[in-house]
């Protein structure tokens, strides 16, 4: 006997295969918008890359991710707060 809770018995391989399409495609959207936030390798990478755009000093800079249509890292030098934020783009990894 199968005990269903939509009193359907089986799923079909082609509502798996729908449903697994969209949580990878939901999962692709997320990283696209906040994944290079939260991998360390590459918040570790925009994090140097911004210090040496600062002048060496981990006081000086203000690193931020931005949410938009085109998500990238911006990089503010705190010494200099009138020059606009230099563009560090979507993918910022050294090695």
């Amino acid at each position: 006997m199968v005990v269903s809770v939509t009193d359907e018995p089986r799923l079909s391989m082609a509502a798996v295969k729908n449903i697994a399409a969209a949580v990878l495609v939901l999962f692709a959207l997320w990283f696209y918008f906040y994944g290079p936030s939260v991998t360390p390798l590459m918040h570790s990478s925009a994090t140097a890359e911004c210090n040496e755009l600062a002048g060496g000093n981990y006081r000086s800079y203000r690193l931020d991710w931005v949410v938009g249509v085109t998500p990238h890292w911006e990089c503010y030098d705190r010494s200099t707060p009138t020059e606009p934020p230099v563009d560090l783009g979507w993918w910022e990894v050294r090695r």
